[in-house]
């Protein structure tokens, strides 16, 4: 009798947990990728977290600090740069790029690649015509490019909405970390040797990811940028932002940007801003192997850079631009703890 009414107990403790649990998860379902964002800046937050002290009274403050670190130095940075960014686009529009020494180079380096292969390809007897020429592409390339300007400038309040909850979560995951753990402690769900495995994979992981992708990409654009503006290329901001989102990329990097305007500069018979361009990208080439070492202490076991590579494509296309820092996470965490856990559960079932 005892066990049937514990069974119906269990039964409808997991009807009512069911129904509470889903409306809750569908409620939330809209802030997944902000959320998952915060909790990602959260756990590489942590050794900062531990390192401001102790006390009571320095912690309590931590979050204050936090809002206002990210109001100065990430939502005001992140306005300034969308915009400039959005108007440095219109004027390229209005004006054209005659005007602009970087899409010269680049127009430049295209001509003489697609002289190039024309002439190969007629070395080997083939058509040159089947190659699209400069125009065609621009016609089917600049639509593409309005359509998603267009899509971005109409979604900067849905942006908003998403960077309030971003930095709303990370000031309560940062401030409510001891709560939220002790939580998965007490309803038991794994081990706690096992739970805290998980945590210190998390924290380690996110950690790196932070440093390596955001603040080294940071430095890398910056570099690449500012030795492209001494060196004839002016256009600062554009250059920065895509070798910032190309840092990223595993394979690609952020040194391919400088390489190419140095090969622009050659072509157009600049040979010292060429040959500044190659040492800028060398230095931002470099920057992975010298700073990598002392950040993570040679003791990181990294993705082979191709998975790595599928993996930060496959991010983008579920979570969007996200994606690029969820991308690395994910697949390391996962080389990490799936082997781990696996190895726990085969270890536990033998028991």
């Amino acid at each position: 009798m005892f066990k049937n009414l514990n069974y119906r107990h269990n039964v409808a403790r997991i009807v009512v947990l069911c129904a509470i649990l889903i409306p809750f998860v569908i409620i939330f379902m809209p802030f997944f990728v902000p959320m998952l964002l915060a909790m990602f800046f959260a756990f590489g937050l942590e050794p900062i977290w531990n390192k401001i002290g102790s006390t009571r009274r320095q912690k309590k403050f931590f979050p204050l600090y936090l809002l206002v670190f990210s109001v100065f130095f990430l939502i005001i940075p992140f306005v300034f740069v969308g915009v400039k960014f959005v108007r440095l686009l219109q004027e390229f529009t209005s004006q054209g790029t005659k005007n602009s020494q970087l899409f010269q180079s680049l127009n430049t380096v295209w001509d003489k690649a697609f002289t190039s292969i024309h002439e190969v390809l007629q070395a080997v007897s083939l058509d040159p015509d089947i190659l699209p020429n400069k125009d065609e592409i621009i016609a089917k390339v600049s639509p593409v490019v309005v359509e998603k300007t267009t899509a971005f400038l109409s979604g900067i309040p849905d942006l908003g909405l998403a960077l309030a909850v971003f930095f709303g979560m990370l000031i309560v995951f940062v401030s409510r970390a001891s709560q939220i753990r002790n939580f998965f402690l007490s309803i038991k769900i794994l081990p706690q040797d096992e739970l805290d495995e998980i945590i210190e994979c998390l924290k380690k992981n996110c950690y790196m990811t932070l440093i390596s992708i955001f603040l080294i990409g940071m430095l890398q654009a910056f570099i690449v940028a500012t030795g492209a503006s001494i060196f004839g290329y002016h256009e600062f901001l554009l250059i920065f932002i895509i070798t910032f989102l190309l840092s990223f990329i595993p394979v690609i990097g952020a040194a391919p940007v400088s390489f190419v305007l140095a090969l622009g500069s050659l072509m157009m018979q600049q040979n010292g801003n060429a040959i500044g361009l190659i040492v800028v990208t060398i230095i931002a080439g470099s920057i992975d192997n010298i700073i990598k070492p002392y950040v993570f202490s040679g003791d990181e076991e990294g993705v082979h850079p191709f998975v790595a590579l599928l993996g930060i494509i496959g991010a983008i296309l579920v979570f969007g631009l996200p994606g690029l820092l969820l991308g690395p996470l994910l697949l390391q965490v996962g080389v990490e703890l799936i082997p781990k856990m696996t190895s726990d559960a085969a270890a536990h079932t033998k028991l």
